[in-house]
């Protein structure tokens, strides 16, 4: 006969070979001269039960007399949710951290701030040395 904490074990034992530490922060996917690692939220839900009922009837009632105790029924439920949340990307120039998803449109804006601002950097330096060349 199986018991409530024996459902659970096994549950448990089961989900611990589901979930390990590549669930969360994935492996590394080599990509146009960097890295791509993703990173993710790993949330469970676990619910278990279970007890001794009493089998209802005549009949059951004489089978009962025979039996110790009464029969046992149990269960237990697991859910896993993966959520992607950002990824890690590394090139020649660092380490950034690119979100999975955003809440609105100004966080995307100033999450591209600095890389918007560096290409205009980058844009007026070159028009600057341009013009010096044509004057001379």
């Amino acid at each position: 006969m199986q018991s409530v904490e024996s459902i659970i074990e096994t549950t448990m034992a089961r989900l611990k070979t589901i979930v390990d530490v590549n669930t969360i922060v994935g492996e590394p996917i080599p990509a146009g001269g960097g890295v791509v690692v993703p990173v993710s939220k790993v949330s469970f839900g676990f619910f278990s039960g279970g007890g001794e009922y009493a089998p209802m009837g005549k009949a059951a009632g004489a089978a009962l007399s025979e039996q110790k105790g009464f029969p046992f029924l149990g269960t237990a439920v697991a859910g896993v949710s993966l959520t992607p949340k950002a990824f890690l990307v590394t090139t020649g120039e660092g380490v950034s951290v690119v979100p999975a998803n955003y809440d609105s449109t100004l966080d995307r804006l100033v999450h591209e701030l600095p890389r918007f601002v560096k290409e205009v950097r980058l844009s007026m330096s070159q028009r600057e040395g341009q013009e010096e060349k044509e004057t001379w």
